[in-house]
């Protein structure tokens, strides 16, 4: 990333009521340098950044990584902080890793919300660790069965965990519009269907006055296919189930769910707006020169064309791809619609009101039979 690029990109995210980008630290020397730029950009646009550690790369021996850039970017500008005026710091995992006092030596000062993954309540994490202060469920932006998602697992752990807000502890859970990985060693889904996005978005504001802060999986992680922000050159090899799958839309859909969630009120639609996303091809096919299998639980999924209709009335949206077509009689607000994947290289929708088209668009969402490899990341267009 380039001065410039950092830049461009938190404008971006900020016209879409993106407030701060948390980076994600390993070991690598060059992340030194990215990490001063993206702060210094940071303040320069009016953008807070929050230092989150990757402990599944950093390991349980490396301090001095934590420590430096603790010590560093507590106090710059950009910084993220809570409202008794802390920096606001996380961690990927790192739960079994140090003792308390090896946490406190590096933390003691901060807000220290990690996403540990292991089996320990909050009381007994807080117990072990005091310097926790808060609890982000990293996994929470995908359901963990076969099924839509729902608000269990934050209410587990807001109510039943020994999370104590009003003692001062932060909750911070996720969102995401996807998740898909296929390398050799990482190779699975998650439950993406049923406008998992939207849905997800819809919880939060419904009990947005239980989280504290919500974090997007993620701006540009190509490699789990979670990105909302535009595709870059630095992928982790990602590139076969990545480039030409723009995400896009669920940024622009962003604005909408973040001012909600931060004001409690639902903004006005005052144009008519559509987001398609669909997979490549069937879930049952079989490609012809994947090294891989499918992905473990290819069959969480199914072939399906999701539409996001955001529309200032009523109306009658009709939706084409090859030989699927459906038409859906749509109201003023968001409209959630799903019909079965045709195969075609591109879907039309046309949306009229009262007689009168309002907008015939066509997005570029190809389906198909005949797989090369997997790839059961989406690609999602918007319009008009």
């Amino acid at each position: 990333y380039t001065p410039s690029q950092w830049a461009s990109e938190i404008k971006s995210a900020a016209a879409q009521g993106i407030d701060a980008f948390a980076l994600n630290i390993g070991y690598d020397s060059w992340q030194a340098g990215q990490v001063q730029s993206a702060y210094d950009a940071a303040a320069a646009n009016g953008f807070k950044m929050v230092l989150s550690f990757d402990m599944t790369v950093l390991g349980c021996g490396d301090s001095n990584v934590i420590q430096s850039n603790v010590d560093k970017y507590s106090n710059h500008p950009a910084q993220l902080k809570d409202n008794g005026g802390k920096a606001i710091v996380t961690t990927f995992d790192g739960g079994n890793c140090k003792s308390s006092d090896e946490w406190k030596s590096e933390l003691d000062g901060a807000r220290f919300v990690p996403a540990f993954f292991n089996d320990l309540n909050y009381v007994s994490l807080k117990s072990l660790y005091p310097v926790v202060g808060g609890d982000l469920l990293w996994g929470g932006a995908w359901p963990k069965f076969d099924e839509p998602i729902s608000w269990s697992e934050d209410s587990f752990r807001i109510s039943h965990n020994g999370l104590n807000r009003g003692a001062g502890d932060l909750y911070i859970t996720t969102v995401s519009p996807w998740f898909f990985t296929h390398y050799g060693g990482k190779n699975f889904i998650w439950h993406n269907d049923d406008h998992l996005w939207n849905n997800r978005w819809e919880d939060l504001v419904e009990h947005r006055n239980q989280v504290d802060a919500v974090e997007i999986v993620s701006w540009n992680d190509y490699g789990e296919s979670t990105y909302i922000g535009p595709i870059g050159k630095d992928q982790p090899g990602s590139e076969a189930w990545v480039n030409g799958f723009d995400h896009r839309a669920f940024l622009e859909m962003t604005g909408y769910y973040a001012s909600a969630f931060k004001s409690g009120s639902w903004p006005s639609i005052t144009s008519d707006k559509i987001f398609i996303y669909g997979r490549p091809h069937g879930v049952n096919d079989q490609a012809s020169s994947d090294p891989l299998p499918r992905p473990d639980r290819y069959n969480w999924v199914t072939d399906k064309l999701w539409i996001v209709l955001f529309s200032t009335g009523s109306g009658s949206l009709t939706v084409t791809q090859g030989s699927s077509s459906s038409t859906t009689q749509v109201k003023a607000g968001v409209n959630k619609i799903s019909m079965p994947l045709g195969v075609a290289s591109s879907v039309t929708a046309v949306l009229t009101r009262g007689g009168e088209q309002v907008f015939d668009f066509t997005a570029p969402i190809s389906f198909g039979h005949s797989p090369k490899t997997y790839n059961f990341n989406m690609n999602a267009a918007m319009g008009p």
